[in-house]
Formats: structure tokens, sequence, C-alpha cells
């Protein structure tokens, strides 16, 4: 059964074509914090052929990357939610933004740019486990 989660005011949503969400992913990175307006972004990794949109989401462009390399940054036009991520240096699949799904999280499995971590934050990393039908495609 897929997993269907939205954008606050339900504009977009998102399905993914898994039982389970994959491990999240807990990055601190400027631009992430930026994007999301908080101290960082829970993202899991799916294959792009896995994620149905529905909807328009508006594309920003963010040349501001660590590579140099623009990545896009979708999100709703409406309610400024955040939807996903993608860039052409892992082109097979996105990044797309938790907050959006009620079905639960589980524990993640990476901390991207732990040296921008506010002090106060404290996130538990766990072992890796990828659903099969992910697990094929990265």
């Amino acid at each position: 059964m897929p997993v269907t989660g939205s954008c606050l005011c339900e504009e977009i949503s998102v399905t993914v074509d898994v039982q389970q969400l994959p491990q999240p992913v807990v990055c601190f990175c400027i631009n992430c914090k930026k994007s999301g307006s908080t101290s960082f972004s829970i993202e899991t990794v799916v294959p792009r052929d896995l994620v149905q949109i529905a909807g328009n989401p508006k594309i920003y462009s963010d040349t501001a990357t660590a590579s140099g390399i623009p990545m896009e940054r979708l999100f709703c036009g409406t309610c400024s939610s955040p939807i996903l991520s993608r860039t052409p240096l892992n082109p097979d699949n996105c990044f797309l933004k938790c907050g959006l799904f009620e079905h639960p999280l589980t524990p993640p499995r990476k901390i991207v740019c732990d040296a921008r971590k506010e002090s106060w934050v404290n996130v538990e990393v766990a072992p890796v486990e990828v659903p099969v039908e992910v697990a094929a495609h990265l």
C-alpha cells in the first residue's frame, strides 16, 4: 500500500509507492535550514520513479549549494510547505520532506552537515534499514 502525504493547505499531495518510508536523514545544512525556516530538515531519499506528485508545486533553483551545482527545491506556492529537493548529482533519487506525512517515521539513519547543528539539538541515529522495494532502486 502506498504512503501519501500533503502540504499544509493540501493543494499538493505526494504518493510514494512503498509500504513504509525509508529511514530519514537529518540535514543541518544552511540551505535546508533556510528553505524550511527551521534548525534542520528531515528528509528521506526515495527513487524518483516511486514518487507521484498531484498538484503543481513551484520550483526554486537553489544555486548557493556547497557543490556549486543547482538543486531544485519544490514547494507549495500557496502555503509554502517544502515538498522535495532534487539534484543532478543524484538523478535517480529525490529528497522527500518527511513533514508531509502523518505516517509514523523510523529514527533517522544519518546526519548531514553535523558541524552546522545547533548545540541544543540531540538527534540519535538508528541502524540503516531500507525497504526492499526502495533498496532495489538505490
